[in-house]
């Protein structure tokens, strides 16, 4: 409970399972009272010390049982949830009604939850169209260190639905991100849009890094796309060796579910089974697209625009399996959080301008050639992933993979295959270290290039690389809401 997917944390005098906003406030309460820090923990699927306890005399409160979807309102188009719920429990249900979040989640959404996510960050799905979860999030209700409970949005009117976000300042934001520094999200309320009817899925191969990145920035410039997303060469291995695409019997049904009609699930699982996993080895780069639409002849129309893009940028036409299954089983197994031999994984990662991102990939790659000698002595491989998140940024992040033992995390997660793999690894401390000095290195090259860290909890040098006036404004927030300073302390680089 103590550690997340990379780092151990201190070991916290009390870990607590409430069951409702109530036992929040009174923990919260009764921490103040016996001088303890308190930690918010949600699925536990970080890797930046988010919610790992930095020190001891401290109760960390794992809020996975509050998990109950409170309003799905089709009226207004809003959903009102417990910080516990996972990505996938909220996806399911939406699913089951035509609704859908703009931006719906992490890969991990089958452990990972929605308070997790809008404390540490979460993009992927429709992040290219619609930015990332946060920025569909219509309110909030918070417990702060004092034990009060706060409203956000529209819904602090009194009387009031959580309909709007926007009512005076907007008090909303400063929670977001926050990784439970601010105060403990207890409800969260989103936007909701129809399923959109008709999807098309397409993927390219390119031969250097410079292509797919033109490729990425005039389809997120154009805006036609749901999801546009970029994998190396081995981050392409990688995903076809874990995923198994081609000979997952589970991913194929699921394929075939989401077809639409029978006969034409049937025929994009054939597809993707025709297709194997050969084609990736010919790309030093693939990028794969989303498209979708309400309407069949504007999501015809936005596909076609992707391909003059791709095709002018020299990409060539490859099978879309990638796309097919991520889009039909967006929240796989958590067997993902291994390599494809139960290798250990960590990622960073970080937002650059559109314009910027040339640059940033350069110093990227040069960054990694330097280390090349001591990974290969260590066994570490990176992958690559780019994925625009609207029309102005990019996520650029570097996955590691490394051979190392499993830990405490692992051991509660993952199916008993994917374990047994783990467990034929020895303890391996200098890679694990090796990983670290090049995911700090990382970080500071992109504070170099404006590049914004992506997950801060305690580990992204977040206060070293703000304007001191806009921290100074952070500070006092926190010791307005929290002067004891209780709440997580260390996140955000706050005492």
């Amino acid at each position: 409970m103590t550690r997340d997917i990379f780092y151990d944390g201190a070991s916290a005098a009390f870990i607590v399972s409430p069951r409702n906003k109530e036992e929040i406030v009174a923990i919260v309460r009764e921490a103040a009272a016996a001088g303890l820090a308190v930690f918010p923990r949600g699925g536990g699927m970080s890797y930046t010390k988010g919610y790992v306890p930095s020190v001891e005399q401290s109760v960390l409160i794992d809020l996975s049982a509050l998990d109950q979807i409170i309003t799905i309102d089709e009226a207004n188009m809003f959903v009102t949830v417990q910080p516990g719920v996972t990505w996938k429990q909220l996806y399911e249900a939406l699913r089951e009604k035509g609704l859908r979040l703009p931006a719906f989640g992490t890969m991990s959404g089958a452990k990972a939850t929605v308070g997790g996510g809008l404390s540490q960050g979460s993009i992927f799905y429709g992040s290219t169209q619609y930015g990332t979860t946060a920025d569909h999030v219509l309110g909030l209700e918070v417990v702060l260190a004092d034990g009060s409970l706060v409203r956000t949005g529209q819904a602090a009117m009194t009387g009031s639905k959580p309909y709007f976000r926007w009512h005076g300042p907007d008090l909303t934001g400063p929670f977001l991100g926050d990784c439970g520094a601010l105060g403990i999200k207890v409800e969260m309320t989103f936007r909701l849009i129809r399923w959109p009817e008709h999807m098309i899925t397409l993927s390219f191969g390119f031969d250097d890094f410079e292509s797919v990145w033109q490729a990425q920035n005039a389809i997120a410039r154009a805006g036609c796309t749901a999801d546009c997303f970029s994998f190396d060469a081995v981050l392409q291995s990688q995903l076809m060796e874990r995923n198994s695409l081609v000979q997952n019997v589970d991913a194929l049904r699921h394929v075939v579910s989401a077809g639409g009609s029978l006969f034409k699930g049937l025929k994009n699982a054939a597809k993707i089974v025709a297709g194997g996993k050969g084609f990736m080895n010919e790309s030093a780069y693939s990028m794969h697209v989303v498209v979708e639409h309400a309407l069949k002849a504007a999501a015809e129309a936005a596909a076609e625009e992707v391909r003059l893009i791709a095709t002018a940028q020299g990409g060539k036409p490859i099978p879309n399996s990638i796309p097919q299954v991520m889009r039909s089983t967006p929240f796989g197994s958590m067997d993902q959080v291994l390599g494809p031999s139960g290798e250990r994984w960590v990622p960073v990662h970080g937002f650059i301008a559109l314009s910027d991102g040339m640059e940033g990939m350069k110093r990227l790659l040069e960054l990694l050639a330097s280390y090349g000698p001591r990974m290969i002595e260590h066994g570490i491989l990176t992958g690559i992933l780019s994925n625009p998140v609207g029309a102005s940024a990019m996520i650029i992040e570097v996955l590691f993979y490394w051979p190392d033992s499993p830990h405490e995390l692992h051991e509660k997660i993952l199916s008993p295959r994917k374990l047994a793999q783990a467990r034929s690894f020895a303890s391996n401390p200098a890679a694990r270290a090796l990983v670290q000095e090049i995911r700090t290195a990382i970080l500071a090259m992109f504070a170099e290039v404006g590049t914004a860290p992506f997950g801060i909890g305690k580990v992204a040098p977040y206060k070293q690389n703000r304007d001191p006036a806009s921290y100074e404004v952070l500070e006092k927030i926190k010791t307005a809401l929290d002067p004891e300073r209780r709440l997580n302390p260390g996140a955000l680089g706050l005492s």
